[in-house]
């Protein structure tokens, strides 16, 4: 590519300067907007849906590669003129923020052909000192390893004579590698399977059980069946590791009802992996967790309806918090006692409990007062009993006798009376004495 300007040194240096000080919040923001598009694309293509609406073609002609260069070069050329118009600005002592903006914005949107242009062109550039040079040729490698991934993997070879051979480039090296893999990995977890298996000896510390699995769990958001299934292939040993990412990765009722169906179908042909049922008791609480997200309705359809055996539902118990509940706590408190065995629902509702009351002890002092007699009510009032005697003793010993006879509410005036405070000691003593504490 030819061109009737040199970029100077302090056009690169505000162009740097801009894309962090002035321009950084317009990137993240286009960035984001990329991001959404590559996943409805990433999307569309599991369903077989080409983006453009036209089937993707299997092989490129040598026209359509022509038009692709010739429309990557006049996208690099057009920003090199951008870059020589500002230049000029700043030369005339002109303020050139605005077009430095325009600058990096387009600079945002260029495409894959067009980067690899301006890579070249930058590269060959020798009126560029090494400073200029890499802070600009470090923005256009991050952009490729995430809009054309592949391209960037076989230039990756190219780094030290890019960037020169040290620390530095070993590090951005890596972190070019691990981008662009993921970035691959949303739109065709089979390919960067087969690369990683044909590849990845290549390098040794660098994709390791933990880029895979992250791989993995990008591409379970569209198919968490196909992710399993590349487990194995990719030469993961850390299973639980990517396990637990896939689970995680399921950020929609349908996502994790998809999710639990592949897990189930993969320890069902693979009983070996979870013997004990452990790795999918802890699947669930994951999946729960993310269900308690979406509030008390969502999540305890999703719940009811997802077929969860009793350890399971257990599990998914083990993990709802006040964090959780909020307002709707009183709602949770009565679907634990009626999907909970009466002797498993105990702990999460009193732990629940007892956080309510720290936190607004009258409006759990509320719903106690309204809520009808039964296993639900007496775990509850054991806690709130438990929680307010630190402060307010007479109060939590009057709830305490409103428990039936027996070893819950023996054990709930012993703990008040341990809790009662010690500046009080006459009502504290004769609390004792009526009660037959010792």
């Amino acid at each position: 590519m030819t061109r009737s300007f040199k970029i100077s040194i302090l056009a690169s240096i505000l162009i740097l300067a801009v894309a962090v000080a002035v321009g950084w919040r317009d990137r993240q923001q286009m960035e984001a907007s990329r991001q959404r598009n590559a996943r409805l694309i990433s999307q569309a293509a599991v369903l077989g849906i080409s983006p453009s609406g036209k089937p993707d073609a299997v092989l490129v002609t040598k026209r359509e590669r022509e038009h692709h260069d010739a429309e990557g070069k006049r996208e690099a050329t057009e920003l090199l003129g951008m870059l020589g118009e500002a230049d000029a600005m700043v030369k005339r002592g002109e303020n050139a923020d605005a077009s430095f903006q325009q600058i990096m914005a387009r600079l945002v949107s260029l495409g894959p052909d067009a980067t690899e242009f301006l890579i070249t062109d930058i590269m060959a550039d020798r009126e560029l000192d090494d400073e200029a040079r890499g802070g600009i040729l470090r923005i256009l490698l991050l952009k490729l390893s995430t809009d054309s991934p592949q391209a960037m993997l076989r230039r990756l070879h190219e780094l030290p004579a890019m960037l020169g051979d040290k620390d530095g480039t070993r590090q951005m090296h890596d972190g070019l590698l691990k981008t662009s893999l993921a970035s691959w990995g949303k739109k065709d977890p089979r390919a960067v399977a087969k690369w990683i298996r044909e590849n990845g000896a290549g390098f040794p510390g660098v994709i390791n059980d933990s880029v895979k699995s992250g791989i993995l769990s990008a591409a379970s958001e569209s198919n968490p069946a196909l992710a399993l299934s590349l487990i194995d292939e990719m030469g993961i040993e850390d299973k639980d590791q990517a396990f637990g990412l896939i689970t995680r990765a399921a950020r929609t009722a349908e996502g994790r009802t998809a999710t639990l169906a592949a897990l189930r179908a993969r320890f069902s042909h693979s009983p070996q992996e979870d013997p004990k049922g452990d790795v999918m008791r802890e699947a669930v609480r994951q999946l729960a967790i993310g269900a308690f997200t979406g509030g008390y309705d969502q999540a305890s359809k999703w719940l009811e309806g997802a077929g969860l055996a009793s350890p399971e539902m257990e599990a998914a118990a083990s993990a709802l918090d006040y964090r959780h509940t909020g307002t709707e706590t009183g709602r949770w408190l009565d679907w634990l006692g009626q999907n909970l065995p009466a002797d498993r629902a105990g702990e999460p509702i009193s732990r629940i409990m007892t956080r309510w009351t720290e936190l607004d002890y009258q409006a759990a002092g509320r719903w106690l007062a309204a809520a009808p007699e039964g296993p639900v009510k007496s775990a509850s009032v054991q806690a709130y009993a438990i929680a307010v005697s630190g402060y307010e003793p007479a109060t939590a010993a009057q709830w305490a006798m409103t428990l039936p006879a027996g070893k819950g509410r023996d054990a709930t005036l012993l703990q008040i009376h341990q809790n009662w405070p010690k500046e009080q000691t006459a009502a504290r003593d004769a609390f004792a004495k009526e009660h037959g504490i010792e």
